[in-house]
């Protein structure tokens, strides 16, 4: 995985970069994958948007900045998993594994169901290292 980061101040940049090395050692992302974090005053907690360039992903993740230092990290988790969900072809646009689910409640996806157990366990492990 190759990311970038862009916005945020020093220390959120520094602490989204610790993150996203820990992070990486517990995805499952091939080395062509390319993540853009953008930390900024967005309206929800995070999310991410694919393109697909020569067979190359290419993700933003967009991460609100204006949250604590352990929502900003949580956030990163969270949404690279669902980086991950996607690279292995498990979510795509609100289906997973080629089921649709856009009428399932939110809480009740099976991708978001996924991701938050992986924020939670990903951040108990971030912490007591």
């Amino acid at each position: 995985m190759i990311y970038e980061l862009d916005g945020g101040n020093r220390k959120q940049r520094k602490i989204v970069d610790d993150a996203m090395t820990f992070v990486d050692s517990c995805l499952n992302l091939p080395d062509n994958v390319h993540v853009e974090i953008v930390l900024g005053n967005f309206p929800s907690c995070g999310c991410i948007c694919l393109d697909t360039e020569d067979g190359i992903a290419y993700f933003l993740v967009e991460i609100n900045n204006r949250h604590s230092t352990e929502e900003l990290v949580i956030g990163i988790f969270h949404e690279m998993k669902h980086v991950e969900q996607t690279v292995n072809n498990r979510l795509d646009e609100g289906k997973w594994r080629g089921v649709d689910h856009s009428d399932t409640p939110y809480f009740e996806r099976p991708w978001e169901i996924e991701a938050y157990a992986f924020e939670e366990e990903t951040y108990s492990k971030w912490t007591n290292c």
